[in-house]
């Protein structure tokens, strides 16, 4: 077994040591949320302070401003978080990026998304179901359509840079050391559920947003293990891109 989790069994996937794995999970799962917290509690003091009532308070606090402002913060941070931890693995990291195949066939991923998407809201609305946006994708469009500019490179690029790392060069590669399987299994799972919000009011209107995550999953999962971390990176990002410039000319209607 201890062969196995040292030897790389994909020319395509990056590996980097052990140990860096585990961190890029653990820091891209828990550590945003723990950075949030962090800054919600600053954020929230030096509001208190600058605010001349507890109504101007309260409205900044539930203001689009204080949820980008929260956001855009934490996945700054959670960036160069990962840029000081990779330093050092640079070559490995970039490997993938030469060439014309990842990002041919990441374009290719971003259209099965896309036409997958397309597919099931058909089915759905063919069956007489009426489905929204989730409650993580409702809050995230009220942001955007006020900060479109900040939004497409918070969201749109250093996020979706920030998931690969997290699910693809840090979980996906760490378990494809053990099993090829249980690699594509708990990445697609973990990656599901990250978007999956538990305490939404409306749950059946979250479960039938599953199906939406759950393809992008697999769809990246694949890409990074086929072309590499250029091919799933660039098709996530396109993805992004996509669904926040449809919700920015969406908002000039």
């Amino acid at each position: 077994m201890l062969k196995n989790l040292n030897s790389p069994i994909n020319k395509n996937v990056t590996y980097l040591s052990i140990l860096k794995q585990v961190l890029l999970f653990m820091i891209g799962l828990g550590g945003l949320t723990i950075i949030q917290v962090i800054l919600q509690l600053g954020i929230s003091s030096i509001a208190s302070l600058a605010t001349k009532t507890a109504l101007d308070y309260q409205n900044f606090i539930r203001s689009t401003a204080f949820s980008m402002l929260l956001n855009g913060l934490s996945y700054f941070i959670l960036f160069l978080i990962f840029l000081i931890l990779l330093r050092k693995d640079t070559d490995e990291l970039f490997k993938s990026f030469k060439g014309w195949k990842p990002y041919v066939f990441g374009l290719v991923g971003f259209l099965a998304i896309l036409n997958f998407n397309l597919i099931y809201n058909i089915i759905l609305t063919s069956a007489g179901v009426s489905i929204s946006d989730n409650a993580n994708e409702s809050a995230l469009n009220s942001i955007v359509k006020d900060f479109p500019f900040l939004s497409i490179l918070i969201f749109a690029i250093i996020g979706p840079i920030c998931e690969e790392l997290t699910y693809r060069v840090g979980l996906f590669s760490l378990l494809k050391r053990v099993n090829r399987w249980l690699a594509y299994g708990v990445t697609i799972v973990v990656f599901t559920l990250i978007h999956f919000d538990f305490s939404g009011a409306n749950i059946v209107n979250e479960l039938l947003n599953i199906p939406f995550y759950t393809f992008a999953a697999i769809t990246f999962a694949f890409l990074y293990e086929r072309f590499g971390f250029a091919s799933s990176m660039s098709a996530h990002i396109t993805n992004n891109l996509f669904s926040l410039i449809a919700t920015i000319i969406s908002g000039f209607r």
